[in-house]
């Protein structure tokens, strides 16, 4: 879950801060979070000692500390945390460069600005997953999490970054469920993963988890060419 906090001592623009990001965890839903508003940069700054915040929406004029002022204080103890300053100034696009802040809106805010910046400091990439049954227990596998799956008979073993499954499935069905670019057949018994491949050579493809492969006749250029499409 990402923490989210608002700053913004002009109430409306506080709550169009809010409705914007309603609107983005509407448009992802795959993106939690928790939203807190505060009107004063001391309300914040206090806030934040206790719990720190993942992201942080500030105006650039607040109060007694402008927003470049606040941004400094929370990078003093909090150097990860994402900031995206919301101004009707262009004056301290330097300054905000300097802190690394991860975008600089002038407002009025246009909703697909705003996503723009939220898409920078979140993770939007929808995570799929390939259902399987292993002795009558249904698991759900994170795709990129599957290194390779070889075919043992009428049975397959899904091997991934933690654990293997051996489930009864056809090697197509596999391929049609997963259905990823990425993955490539290495004959009619084994699908690899091409963004795990560690190393290939004329011969020999190995895997992250040091797991080695033929290299079919005569593929080795085409399937070099995808292996530095995906690693690098």
């Amino acid at each position: 879950m990402y923490r989210i906090a608002i700053c913004d001592d002009e109430k409306s623009s506080a709550a169009l801060a809010a409705e914007l990001l309603e609107k983005y965890k509407d448009a992802h839903s795959q993106v939690d979070m928790s939203v807190d508003v505060f009107y004063t940069s001391l309300d914040l700054l206090e806030a934040s000692e206790s719990m720190p915040y993942d992201i942080y929406l500030l105006d650039i004029y607040v109060d007694k500390l402008n927003g470049i002022e606040i941004a400094e204080s929370i990078r003093k103890s909090n150097e990860g945390a994402e900031i995206i300053f919301m101004t009707s100034s262009n004056a301290f696009y330097k300054d905000a460069f300097r802190i690394h802040a991860a975008h600089y809106l002038e407002k009025p805010i246009l909703e697909s600005d705003f996503f723009d910046a939220m898409d920078r400091v979140c993770s939007v990439n929808d995570v799929r997953y390939l259902t399987v049954r292993e002795s009558g227990e249904v698991s759900k596998i994170n795709i990129d999490d599957i290194l390779y799956i070889e075919s043992e008979d009428h049975y397959k073993r899904i091997v991934t970054v933690d654990k293997s499954y051996f489930v009864r499935s056809t090697m197509q069905a596999l391929t049609d469920e997963i259905n990823c670019e990425y993955f490539h057949a290495l004959g009619m018994k084994t699908l690899i993963n091409l963004k795990k491949v560690l190393k290939i050579t004329k011969d020999i493809v190995s895997m992250d988890d040091g797991a080695e492969f033929n290299v079919p006749r005569g593929t080795y250029r085409s399937l070099s060419e995808l292996v530095l499409k995906y690693t690098f």
